[in-house]
């Protein structure tokens, strides 16, 4: 078990055994004071905005620490996944193929709760585990919608259409779509034109069984080059309807093509039935009004009904394996009651305590509804809402719902992995939903996170003087920052013993379910997740150096680490985590699995994923990185007493550099500076994408003509009043921007850099999301790709550091005042196990050090700082 701040994040319902000190107090509804439901607290975050926004010059380590009120967010733009560190579970995952919002995925009238969770390899959501709605009094009569065309798949009909490559069969009146390794790529479709009246039908659903890989839905009317996606690339099963007037925009009767696509080779997709009908009737009844909140230790729902009456109350941990739906009830009357509904998928059963239990491949779930409960089975969410059909039997998918009295409950959910013993999830589930562990669950995990946030290193200053504010002040920087400390901390995965991997993680996006690394250690990226593992040493030491090892240890005997193959931070991280922590012991411990690794991907440097292996690639963010990795290996071979491998990584980098001049800088051809380069030809070579290329920048030994040729490709995008400084999709991603903006300050471009650094904060917080890539379309900046993501995260923090005096990415401590009017500094950082603290004194040029880890005399003390010039902590000068 791993502890976290000392609190026990596995509770298996003992939450008495759970005593942190320093409870915050909180203000408490009227009428609902044993489950705990607070009131918005404005005021609270106005002061902690208040506190955090700026500091004055010489009290960065005084400012008073942020709470969780300072990263609340209701309203379009707020998060709406939750977390806690080493839980498998998550709150409302996102499905970042969806152009839909957070907000828009996870919230509606019938108060959704749905549930990503990670075991056995897998990365699975289930949408609308449970969901709330108000029944009325007496017995629905249920009616069908109306259907315009439907398949149920008795047969394959000839109207459907497949691509090539795809293979479509029928058996048991279910579609299987294939695509074997022979298509020629690794998606297809099966398409079938229609002619419906749109006003009349338009609603599409389709009921998916299984999909081993991914599955999609698109229409396109006519001709069009692009198609309409209802439902992007997903792994999700059971029921789903989309309004083609919502998506499209159409009226009246319109002939268009619906195509359903499989994604991924040798991995079926399973449809039961796919129809276009009339928009369904609803016995029960959803809100007419509903309002959310997002804080870190609870997702806050307030509820109206057109009947009358109300329902408010939060989604939160109970501890990380099990979940509680806190309710407070209003005026509910007149023989009207409420259901408890949820989607599923598995074998599905209710106990004699009032506990459904759905039990799939790779997990169960359980959720209390109370004994004596009567449980009733639908087809679909249609059926349900309209009261029946309702089924004798359970179907493989579909949904359940039970009818409980409209009065205050806690609702338990509690999640078992498969191989875990058959009845866990039911009883974390049962300890979740005690009348007495809500108030008290919310009162530890706002203690928690504030504890949390008091250990993240506190900058000074927020403010973005060198760039238009655009909406943006130093408060809407403090909070997005401290949300970014947040996300790192829940973004910590338990130790798979089911799949034989004994170490945490850290992910790559866990609200994401991004889930394509290394067998054993899927959810990590190594990439991203080393970066967040770089930032994690600063707040959780063990768990950070945990998490590094447990990814090296899936290096094979050849030096390749499974998964996705990326550039390489891995030395970096390991140097950094020493120069942190201090750890010797460590750093020697991983450094064998680190030397095969670094001696593969200077044979490979290159991106392999799936069917992507183009053996005579050479990709300069790929060179690059890894040139600045031997550096790091240079350093490492000598803390941990290989001094024979010292001369090598120096050679190796001095010969990748060499190699990097030739391949990436030709004489003429389609551009002076290459991102693609094909030893033999295979490929075209390709300019690629500027700010990858121009990570270049922070190459010790470029040339003269490489600076020179790198530095005008900035340029030609760099804007200072434009939204990312001029620079967008897929350029503006957190381990490019930062390797360039760190050259940018090696080449005497320090205005450039600090310019360059205001405007990607601001934007990210702009963004609103912790994305992989950020873009720049008119309407303003957005997170794309992966997201929520440990990139838009670490971006933001490395960013806000520079802006305080402060370079991460040495790991050693490294100063440098990026404008001649910049304060702040920053409290609360690490070096070798000890704690230091920075001010940056603008006036008189200098940064002033405190803390145990720098010595006393006033030499260490007290740093000349000419703007622009990064400083090292003098060796002396380390304590």
């Amino acid at each position: 078990m791993w502890l976290w701040s000392g609190f026990v994040l596995t509770d298996d319902g003992a939450a008495d055994r759970f005593h942190p000190d320093g409870i915050t107090r909180r203000r408490v509804l009227a009428g609902v004071s044993a489950l705990g439901l607070t009131a918005l607290a404005g005021g609270a975050r106005d002061q902690a905005v208040a506190a955090t926004a700026k500091v004055a010059p010489g009290a960065a380590a005084k400012a008073p620490p942020p709470t969780t009120e300072l990263l609340a967010v209701s309203g379009p733009g707020q998060p709406r996944w939750l977390s806690v560190p080493m839980s498998r579970i998550v709150v409302n995952p996102y499905d970042f193929n969806q152009t839909s919002s957070e907000l828009e995925q996870n919230s509606g009238p019938e108060l959704p709760l749905s549930v990503g969770y990670y075991a056995h390899n897998q990365a699975t959501r289930v949408p609308s585990l449970l969901s709330l709605y108000v029944r009325p009094d007496g017995e629905p009569d249920p009616k069908p919608p109306a259907v315009a065309f439907a398949d149920d798949f008795d047969d394959l009909s000839p109207q459907w259409s497949a691509e090539p490559g795809v293979v479509a069969a029928t058996a048991n009146s279910r579609l299987t779509m294939t695509l074997p390794d022979s298509a020629p790529n690794p998606w297809g479709a099966l398409s079938r034109t229609l002619t419906v009246d749109v006003d009349a039908f338009p609603v599409v659903t389709v009921d998916v069984t299984s999909v081993a890989g991914a599955w999609a839905l698109k229409v396109n009317e006519g001709d069009a080059p692009v198609d309409t996606v209802l439902q992007g690339d997903t792994t999700a099963t059971g029921a789903f309807s989309y309004d083609l007037r919502r998506f499209t925009g159409w009226s009246g009767t319109r002939a268009f093509t619906l195509r359903l696509f499989v994604v991924q080779k040798n991995a079926p997709l399973v449809v039961d039935r796919i129809a276009v009908q009339a928009e369904p009737t609803s016995w029960l009844e959803a809100a007419k009004d509903f309002s959310t909140t997002w804080r870190p230790q609870a997702l806050e729902f307030f509820a109206d009904y057109a009947s009358g009456g109300g329902v408010r109350g939060r989604d939160q941990f109970h501890d990380a394996e099990s979940l509680t739906r806190v309710l407070a009830v209003r005026d509910v009357t007149g023989g009207r009651k409420l259901m408890l509904a949820g989607r599923f998928t598995g074998e599905i059963a209710l106990d004699g305590r009032g506990v459904v239990t759905v039990r799939a491949e790779a997990f169960s779930y359980s959720v209390t509804v109370g004994r004596g409960a009567q449980i009733r089975y639908y087809a679909n969410e249609t059926d349900l809402r309209a009261g029946g059909p309702e089924l004798e039997v359970p179907p493989p998918s579909g949904c359940w719902g039970v009818v409980v009295p409209a009065e205050d409950r806690a609702v338990g959910l509690g999640f078992a992995y498969a191989g875990e013993a058959s009845a866990r999830s039911a009883q974390r589930a049962l300890d979740a939903a005690r009348p007495d562990a809500a108030a008290r669950d919310q009162a530890r995990w706002t203690a928690f996170w504030n504890a949390e946030l008091e250990r993240v290193p506190r900058p000074g200053d927020f403010t973005l003087p060198g760039v238009p504010a655009n909406g943006v002040g130093p408060d809407d920087v403090a909070a997005t920052y401290y949300r970014a400390w947040h996300f790192l901390a829940a973004n910590t995965l338990p130790e798979a013993p089911e799949v034989g991997y004994h170490h945490p993680q850290v992910a790559t996006g866990k609200p994401s379910m991004w889930n394509y690394g290394a067998d054993g250690a899927r959810p990590s990226a190594s990439w991203d997740s080393l970066l967040g593992i770089q930032y994690l040493g600063y707040l959780r030491p063990d768990v950070a150096w945990a998490s590094f090892a447990g990814l090296m240890s899936l290096v094979d005997a050849d030096g390749k680490l499974g998964g996705e193959s990326l550039p390489s931070r891995k030395a970096q991280t390991a140097w950094m985590l020493y120069a942190v922590t201090g750890d010797r012991a460590r750093l020697t411990g991983i450094y064998a699995d680190l030397r095969r690794y670094l001696l593969w991907a200077q044979e490979n440097p290159r991106w392999i994923f799936g069917d992507h292996d183009i053996p005579d690639e050479r990709d300069a963010e790929f060179v690059v990185s890894l040139i600045v990795d031997f550096g790091y290996a240079e350093r490492i071979a000598d803390v941990v007493g290989e001094p024979g491998d010292v001369p090598i990584w120096r050679g190796r980098k001095e010969q990748l550099t060499r190699d990097y001049g030739n391949w990436f800088f030709p004489a003429g051809g389609i551009s002076s500076t290459l991102q693609y380069h094909y030893l033999k030809g295979s490929h075209a070579d390709s300019p690629g994408n500027t700010l990858w290329v121009c990570t270049g920048l922070h190459l010790p030994q470029l040339t003269a003509r490489q600076r020179s040729l790198l530095t005008e490709r900035f340029m030609a995008s760099f804007s200072p009043v434009a939204t990312l400084a001029g620079f967008g999709f897929p350029d503006v991603k957190a381990p490019d921007v930062t390797y360039t903006t760190y050259g940018l300050l090696e080449n005497g471009m320090a205005a450039e850099a600090d310019v360059f650094v205001q405007a990607n904060i601001r934007d990210i917080v702009r963004a609103g999301s912790f994305a992989e890539v950020y873009d720049d379309p008119p309407s303003g900046p957005v997170g794309t790709g992966v997201r929520p993501s440990m990139f838009g995260a670490v971006n933001l923090v490395d960013f806000v550091w520079l802006r305080n005096g402060c370079r991460a990415d040495d790991g050693t401590p490294v100063f440098v005042r990026m404008s001649g009017d910049v304060d702040g500094g920053l409290s609360g950082l690490t070096y070798h196990g000890r704690t230091f603290d920075v001010e940056v004194d603008g006036a008189a040029g200098m940064i002033r050090l405190s803390g145990a880890a720098i010595a006393g005399t006033p030499r260490c003390r007290q740093l000349p700082a000419p703007v622009g010039t990064s400083v090292p902590l003098p060796d002396s000068c380390a304590r």
